[in-house]
This record gives structure tokens, sequence and C-alpha cells, in this order.
């Protein structure tokens, strides 16, 4: 089972205030999901169904961001 890197938990808190906040830039967005994408895959490793459909909701509202830019 692979495991986010540190760097990787601190980007994504990092970008995903910057969600919140509305300022995130397009590459960015892209960034978060691919960091969400890698966590994605752990949460269904582990059966962890919240974590999961948090992480699906969070993916979808950015792609609707990357594709709205």
């Amino acid at each position: 089972m692979t495991k986010l890197t540190l760097e990787e938990v601190q980007r994504r808190r990092e970008l995903t205030e910057k969600l919140r906040a509305g300022t995130i830039t397009r590459d960015e967005a892209i960034e978060l999901a691919q960091i969400l994408e890698k966590e994605k895959k752990i949460a269904e490793e582990q059966k962890d169904f919240n974590a999961l459909l948090a992480i699906i909701l969070l993916l979808g509202l950015l792609y609707a961001l990357t594709k709205e830019k």
C-alpha cells in the first residue's frame, strides 16, 4: 500500500486552503487533483468509504474548476 509523503500531505493542506479561500490557480487545482487521486487509491485499498466519498466530491469540484477557466 502506498502512502502520501509528508511533502504531499503538506502541499495538499496548502492547496485545500487555497481552494477554500477561492484563490487556487488552474495549475494548483491540477496538482491537488493528482494528490487526491493518489489518496483516493489509498482510501480504496483501506475500504475507507467516508474518505473516499470526500475525495470524490473534492475531485469533482476541482475538475469543474479546471474546465471552467
